[in-house]
């Protein structure tokens, strides 16, 4: 096997924006199911992919390894060295000064991807649909619920009513009240958080708009009306989801502050109040230590 630095996945992340689109497919398909794919043949392999045994053939050259059981071993390497739950790449034995230069070159990396790679055609959609909208509601499971209340917390800022909602139940029902004009945001990095995309399916009956960041391909991003695909950079079955959740988060900060500028002038007035009202509950900073 050819010797080669830095985990599986790393390469991957690295060298998918020089692969070719058929490429990317297999990349995609080895990071989100790495479980799977280690017990497959090329054929099969290339047939969940959608792409032909050649390509297969392509990208384990693209990412330096000299064929498919070359890569096979490597892969399977990569997922017995890793600790369960943990953000791979990330060893036993690390120490707080080695996990922070790894977690923080991940992280690095990710947001650099994720600017290289989300249609931002579809962002401007989305922040037009959400600027316009009379209601945003905010739908999320596990750790994309965290993000969906993240993003309520931001955008009530908006003079716009809005609502989190995490639990599948509230889901549902507050899906069911959606109508035209309202806009559902839909978080699911693996898009498929079974609540999340009935609610979605449920909004879109109803005519409201759907905004979904998710990963590209996932019955998430198929249902939304306006998909914002995020790069597919870790396996959150396997892993704590890290990276995949801060590159959410970065996508509710664009959004909101594009939602603000999209409505104008008229908004800092309301945004100052917010301020001043804020102020009278922070303790008086000359107070300190009386």
């Amino acid at each position: 096997m050819t010797s080669l630095e830095g985990s599986l996945f790393d390469r991957i992340r690295n060298a998918r924006e020089q692969m070719r689109p058929s490429e990317r497919k297999v990349a995609d398909y080895i990071v989100s199911q790495p479980e799977k794919a280690i017990s497959q043949g090329i054929s099969a392999m290339a047939a969940e992919s959608g792409i032909s045994d050649p390509t297969v053939l392509r990208f384990c050259r693209a990412i330096g390894y000299d064929g498919f059981q070359d890569f096979k071993l490597g892969l399977a390497q990569s997922i017995a060295v890793g600790t369960a739950g943990i953000q791979h790449g990330i060893e036993p034995d690390d120490r707080a000064p080695t996990l922070a230069n790894k977690i923080c070159s991940q992280t690095i990396n990710a947001v650099n991807d994720l600017a290289k790679t989300v249609d931002w055609d579809q962002v401007e959609r989305a922040i037009d649909v959400l600027a316009a909208a009379a209601r945003i509601e905010f739908h999320g499971a596990g750790a994309s619920g965290a993000v969906a209340i993240d993003a309520q917390h931001k955008f009530f800022r908006l003079n716009v009513p809005t609502v989190a909602y995490v639990d599948p139940h509230m889901q549902i029902m507050s899906a069911a009240s959606l109508t035209c004009g309202d806009a559902l945001v839909s978080f699911s990095y693996t898009g498929r958080a079974r609540e999340v995309v009935n609610a979605a399916r449920l909004a879109r009956q109803r005519e409201a708009s759907v905004v979904a960041v998710t990963t590209p391909g996932t019955a998430l991003a198929e249902i939304a009306s306006h998909p914002i695909c995020l790069p597919v950079i870790e396996n959150t079955e396997h892993y704590t989801p890290m990276t995949s959740r801060l590159l959410q988060l970065v996508i509710v900060d664009i959004l909101e502050v594009g939602v603000a500028l999209r409505r104008g002038p008229s908004l800092s007035h309301h945004l100052r109040r917010l301020k001043d009202a804020l102020l009278q509950a922070r303790l008086d900073p000359t107070s300190a230590g009386n």
